[in-house]
């Protein structure tokens, strides 16, 4: 009302009017009927009371006809404003009309802090988190700047977690520039109080002996504090939704922050657990070598001192378990070295054809022990395709596992046998014992390197840790799976599925391979190329 006009699109205007029109009437009614026929009603027998209860009557109607006449105007420039707001105006100029000057510049309000925070949005979510926090801070800027399009601010960084991926310093939007140094100008926006018009908690709009400023607080846990400031000398301060959308900003920047950090600090951990896992692999890899040749010495010289000391009951029986025992070593170191060749992924079985139940008896006396096998043989008659010393290191593994952790006496059972699969027949080897069996948490473990129960550890202190591990590792790369079934105190079943094909196949297969070889000896051995 600048120009002494009234707005009477304004709703408190419009309010009043239809209280003048409720009020006015009935009052000047009322005073006109007792002025002029006072004395004439008074003649007929109607006192003061009738009179007064017959204008509350007329009243009562008149402000029923008013409600009703205004509710039906209002409810229609509801339904205007509700069409509105769903569809849009159909003009600019249909725009213009519709909605007061108050109704506008709260739609304009309000159209620009949803244009402020969806620009936030999608700056933020494309924040270089993968790179250093330093990167972030840079970036963190600029998006200030370009949401409010004011080159002047900065981000102070006062402490960080980290100081080599976020030095202290004041960090532009330019991306090679280096932080400048933390001055009193910083210091002193870092540590103001929240001013009279700062309402919104994390920015507040200072004055200080440098001028005016607009702090925004970039705060993440203990470590981290920074801000967000650009000078405001010469501009109306913000207003509380300014601030808002500020705050909102410095969450978002200490976020992207946060996560940068944390990203750094995983990212140099995993590749130190990569160092530290290849100096393990190859720790492993040259001891298994250096280890071999020794331990296959030892056996060699004990059978040989065997041969000399015929009469010798006991020293034939001492060089017997040293014999046994240099194998059974060179066994686990064998272990070993597979471990660190299918880590690094330079194991490649061969592929051959044979029967399984002699690589179990021979794995079985190699074992020399104090158990009975029962070796059974079921459905059709099948080979094995694969590699059968791989195969005899699988054999071994899980078979000192069923003799370690099985009581003296008991059996061992293994069960051969064959499956038709989709691809092809499966060659089934199940290897049972009546040991301690494990519980539902070691089952879930027993394949992991290096993981031993607390069972295990107690039943057989030489255990290594490797030998399910290793044995999965083989059987899969021969095309096959490994499962266990185990229950505590009623022992372990190991069953290996592995690629087969029928026996008479296999036999024709093999008998071609040595014709092929015989053809190719005489070739060579009568000059042929």
């Amino acid at each position: 009302m600048s120009d002494g006009s009234v707005d009477l699109n304004r709703p408190s205007v419009r309010l009043f009017a239809a209280l003048l029109v409720v009020a006015v009437p009935p009052l000047v009614a009322f005073a006109a009927t007792d002025f002029f026929a006072g004395e004439w009603l008074a003649q007929r027998g109607y006192g003061a009371g009738t009179q007064l209860l017959i204008g509350a009557a007329i009243t009562a109607a008149w402000a029923a006809l008013v409600a009703v006449f205004a509710g039906r105007l209002m409810a229609g420039e509801a339904r205007s404003m509700l069409e509105l707001a769903e569809r849009g105006a159909a003009s600019p100029h249909a725009r213009e009309e519709a909605f007061s000057a108050a109704q506008r510049r709260l739609a304009a309000t309000l159209d620009e802090r949803n244009r402020q925070i969806a620009e936030l949005a999608a700056m933020v979510r494309v924040a270089p988190i993968m790179e250093d926090a330093a990167a972030v801070a840079r970036s963190m800027a600029a998006v200030a700047r370009q949401l409010t399009a004011d080159p002047t601010w900065v981000m102070a960084v006062l402490r960080g977690p980290d100081e080599r991926s976020l030095p202290p310093g004041v960090y532009g939007a330019e991306p090679a520039r280096p932080p400048d140094p933390i001055d009193e100008v910083h210091r002193w926006a870092s540590t103001v109080e929240m001013g009279a018009g700062g309402d919104s908690l994390g920015a507040r709009y200072a004055i200080g002996p440098w001028g005016a400023f607009v702090v925004v607080d970039v705060v993440a846990g203990e470590d981290l504090r920074a801000i967000l400031m650009a000078p405001w000398e010469g501009r109306s301060p913000p207003s509380p939704a300014d601030l808002n959308v500020f705050s909102l900003l410095g969450q978002h920047a200490a976020t992207a922050i946060e996560h940068s950090l944390l990203y750094v600090r995983v990212r140099t951990q995993a590749e130190e657990l990569n160092r530290m896992a290849a100096l393990q692999t190859d720790f492993l890899r040259g001891v298994t070598h250096d280890l071999q040749t020794p331990l296959t010495r030892i056996g060699a010289l004990a059978a040989e001192l065997r041969a000399d000391v015929v009469d010798d009951r006991a020293a034939r029986a001492d060089l017997d378990t040293i014999e046994h025992q240099a194998d059974r070593l060179r066994r686990m170191v064998s272990q070993l070295l597979t471990v660190s060749r299918l880590e690094a992924g330079a194991l490649t079985p061969a592929q051959e054809v044979f029967r399984a139940e002699p690589l179990v008896r021979r794995t079985w006396h190699a074992l020399r022990a104090d158990r009975s096998l029962e070796l059974v043989e079921e459905g059709p008659d099948h080979l094995v395709v694969g590699d059968p010393d791989r195969l005899e290191q699988v054999l071994w593994a899980v078979l000192d596992n069923a003799v370690k952790y099985s009581p003296a006496g008991s059996s061992v059972r293994v069960r051969l046998a064959s499956d038709s699969a989709g691809d092809g027949i499966r060659a089934r080897v199940e290897i049972s014992d009546e040991g301690a069996g494990m519980d539902a948490a070691t089952r879930e473990r027993a394949f992991e390197q290096f993981y031993r129960s607390a069972i295990a550890r107690r039943l057989a202190p030489d255990g290594s840790g490797v030998g399910l591990y290793a044995a999965r590792g083989l059987v899969r790369a021969m095309g096959g799976h490994i499962e266990l079934e185990s229950r505590l105190g009623e022992g372990t079943t190991v069953a290996i599925s592995l690629p087969a094909e029928g026996a008479q196949e296999g036999q024709e297969d093999a008998g071609a391979d040595a014709a092929d070889d015989a053809a190719a000896r005489a070739q060579t051995a009568s000059g042929g190329g």
